[in-house]
């Protein structure tokens, strides 16, 4: 199978430095011809996924290229969503919580090997679960979440040790490091051993050890009511179909460890830039960092230490989702690529984080050889043009004028794909299953590939 040529950032993009006003110091913006692309891309979304306002940045070549904030911060009265604008992370908070243990580590603080008796010797499996174990979910301990809406206790403020009093002595779910659970106690007790190791409130010692010396000067506690500003963006939410209205309030304390962080999207991809370069940790901790347990099946556990890991299409990548109420964010980083994508939007109640992301990614980020190939066949098939040389046999006999006629009528319309995202992989006798997301027009759409050993594509059906 002929294989796609590699594409680099520098034939995709052009970057100029500029001063951008909202920030205190100049950021790396992208040129007009790349960034018009970005922002038709981030406003279809807004409008189709009715998202009050999305703030993009975007890491190329190690680099922050691109801030900007799209939409309104608050809905009424209206305040526009500019770079400086603060999100609620939600679960993205959970990478800088992993990376203070690691930090803590790296310092001699504690271990990752450490059993959580040492630290909190009180709380169910203390003499079994290990730290690390805690940071990757597979600890067992059950999540404090028990529903996705304020109520009851939730309703009303708690302390760290409040909660691990009510839910760390709950039986675990699983003997430890057997399975692999995502619960957002374990952040809550790892965030709670971080300050007995430091000395200090948890949000304080990120802030000096992480925040302050990458520059992430927008970024603040939620649990701190000090730090709140007016131009913070408001979450909403929608009850079922109807109108947008803001999310409920939840009471302080309830995020701690696994949730607390508010900020920008330029802060977060500031910290991209360092992950990227490798300037965050030791060899050592960065090594642990994106190493994900080996459960006793033989299979990764999907997430390491604060990030999910995907490997999909011989590509790696590291990503965490954040749900909090009202919001709903995504940071996606590559490090082969030494790019990142960051997209915080204030609504929990459409996809739209996600949908720019992927448009995004489209247009900036460099496919895979098995992205880029898949992508090369579909634009042939909307041209009614298949590349038949790198199909097998069998496929190219299925695909006669008739079906290769209905492919470009159907598709061509549509015209260029906004994404082309991998969903699934899966590999068995030789054979490898891939299953694409495609938008295109207003269509999303599903493309099955399978190609062969030999690399032949033995299948590429569109519906």
């Amino acid at each position: 199978m002929r294989k796609m040529p590699p594409v680099s950032h520098r034939t995709l993009i052009a970057v100029i430095l500029v001063c951008v006003g909202p920030f205190a110091h100049c950021e790396e913006v992208a040129s007009p011809a790349w960034a018009s692309k970005v922002d038709a891309a981030v406003q279809h979304c807004l409008v189709h996924d009715e998202a009050p306002s999305a703030s993009v940045a975007i890491v190329l070549d190690g680099r922050v290229a691109y801030v900007k904030s799209y939409g309104q911060a608050h809905l009424a009265p209206a305040l526009p969503a500019t770079v400086t604008t603060r999100y609620q992370l939600a679960s993205l908070s959970k990478t800088f919580t992993a990376q203070a243990l690691l930090c803590l580590e790296q310092d001699g603080k504690l271990s990752l090997n450490d059993l959580v008796a040492r630290w909190l010797p009180g709380l169910t499996g203390a003499d079994q679960v290990k730290l690390r174990q805690l940071l990757n979910h597979t600890a067992g301990y059950p999540d404090h979440y028990p529903q996705s809406y304020p109520a009851g206790p939730r309703a009303h403020p708690v302390t760290p040790d409040q909660l691990l009093a009510e839910w760390g002595h709950h039986p675990l779910q699983f003997t430890p490091g057997s399975q692999w659970h995502y619960s957002n106690m374990n952040y809550v007790i790892a965030g709670r051993i971080a300050e007995k190791a430091a000395g200090e409130p948890l949000f304080r010692f990120m802030q000096r050890r992480i925040f302050a010396s990458l520059g992430m000067s927008n970024t603040a506690d939620l649990d701190d009511a000090k730090s709140a500003a007016a131009s913070d963006a408001i979450g909403y939410e929608r009850p079922a179909l109807a109108t947008l209205q803001p999310a409920p309030a939840e009471g302080r304390g309830w995020s701690f460890g696994a949730g607390q962080v508010v900020s920008t999207a330029g802060d977060v991809a500031r910290w991209d830039a360092a992950f990227v370069e490798k300037k965050l940790l030791a060899p050592a901790q960065s090594e642990e960092e994106v190493t994900p347990p080996k459960l006793p099946s033989g299979a990764l556990a999907p997430y390491a230490l604060g990030l999910f890991v995907s490997k999909l299409g011989g590509r790696t990548a590291y990503y965490h989702v954040g749900q909090g109420l009202g919001f709903l964010a995504i940071n996606r980083l590559y490090p082969a690529e030494r790019a990142a994508v960051v997209v915080l939007t204030n609504t929990n109640a459409s996809a739209a984080f996600r949908h720019i992301a992927e448009a995004v990614e489209y247009i900036v980020v460099p496919p895979s050889s098995a992205d880029a190939e898949a992508r090369v066949v579909f634009l042939s098939l909307q041209r009614g043009e298949p590349q038949r040389a790198c199909f097998s046999a069998d496929f190219n006999a299925y695909l006669n004028a008739d079906r290769v006629k209905a492919y470009a009528q159907s598709l061509g319309p549509l015209g260029e794909p906004q994404a082309f995202v991998l969903r699934d992989e899966t590999v068995l006798d030789g054979l490898v299953t891939r299953n694409y997301e495609i938008a295109a027009g207003d269509r999303r759409l599903s493309a099955s590939v399978l190609v062969l050993p030999n690399g032949q594509i033995e299948q590429f059906i569109v519906q």
